[in-house]
């Protein structure tokens, strides 16, 4: 199994716990530092100085602008799109359980709109099943072969099935 060897974040999350947890995980921390952070003048005062420095310097590095770029081409839109379109720019109830539950079933109306942009078109799949009922012979005489056999549908290769149960306690 991989093991984590970065991470990535904004200038929110920058902070010397932050950064000192991350080398004690033995991961890197790709994470800016925010301008109040940095010393004013050109060497560090504290251990927090001396780590945004040091933080600084990883983002700005190859490894740390590609971590920037991933950030915000497979987080970022996401995120937007939980805040604009699922309602979690906002807290619905209190408490951490609310809120994770409020956020998984948000992630989980993102998940279903990209599984549903790979289901079969209405017309060739399961959904075209009463049109291909009403258009079937009804009778044993309307059949067109001799055998005396119930017309049967038979869906595609692309049927999809999905099933969604949610648990709210």
């Amino acid at each position: 199994m991989p093991e984590l060897a970065s991470v990535g974040a904004d200038q929110g999350f920058a902070a010397e716990r932050v950064w000192q947890d991350a080398a004690e995980r033995q991961f890197d921390a790709y994470s800016p530092p925010q301008k109040t952070l940095l010393p004013t003048s050109g060497e560090p005062r504290t251990n927090a100085q001396r780590l945004a420095l040091e933080a600084r310097a990883r983002a700005k590095s190859e490894r740390g602008l590609w971590a920037y770029r991933r950030r915000m081409a497979d987080a970022e839109g996401v995120i937007a799109e939980l805040k604009t379109l699922h309602g979690v720019d906002r807290v619905r109830c209190r408490g951490t359980p609310a809120f994770h539950v409020q956020l998984l079933l948000g992630c989980a109306a993102i998940n279903l709109k990209r599984l549903a942009k790979h289901a079969p078109a209405a017309h060739e799949g399961v959904a075209a099943a009463p049109t291909a009922v009403a258009a079937a012979p009804t009778t044993v005489a309307d059949q067109p072969h001799h055998d005396h056999q119930r017309a049967t549908i038979k869906p595609g290769r692309q049927q999809l099935v999905w099933s969604i149960s949610l648990c709210m306690n």
